[in-house]
């Protein structure tokens, strides 16, 4: 079942930060991220002294809290994709490689299409980053620009 959310993201490697899903429920996911060293963006970020992307770890948060949405989506057909609109993320610490990021997402409201998540990000006992990330429902995944 897990493997199955992950496939039912919409995001694809290399892009898709979420490597495992530990738990999940209604409205709690707790997934991980192994960071191994010799992912591409530690070539610029900093050559010599690598560092995780702040935006990195907020984006596989965003990716952990969207697989409370493909969860609750009926079928691998539903085009359920959470768009991110917001964030709002403290990081405490910065991530050297090789790390093993535990993600946790908890839904704690929304309104309509919108689902607000307070999410964590933690090595071991370290939170390395926590705050809040809200999503949008799209129902046909990526919303349309009109013609010009």
């Amino acid at each position: 079942m897990n493997d199955e959310l992950l496939v039912r993201l919409p995001h694809k490697p290399p892009f898709r930060f979420v490597d495992s899903v530990n738990a999940i429920d209604d409205d709690t996911v707790e997934a991980r991220w192994e960071v191994c060293g010799d992912e591409p963006f530690f070539s610029g970020h900093f050559p010599g002294e690598p560092i995780v992307p702040g935006v990195l770890i907020t984006e596989a948060l965003a990716q952990a809290c969207g697989l409370l949405l493909v969860r609750d989506a009926a079928s691998h057909t539903d085009a359920h994709r959470g768009l991110l609109v917001q964030t709002e993320i403290r990081f405490r610490h910065p991530v050297r490689p090789p790390a093993s990021i535990v993600l946790r997402a908890v839904r704690d409201g929304g309104l309509g299409r919108l689902h607000r998540f307070e999410v964590l990000a933690r090595i071991a006992n370290d939170t390395i980053a926590e705050g809040t990330i809200v999503l949008m429902l799209a129902d046909d995944g990526l919303p349309r620009v009109p013609p010009a």
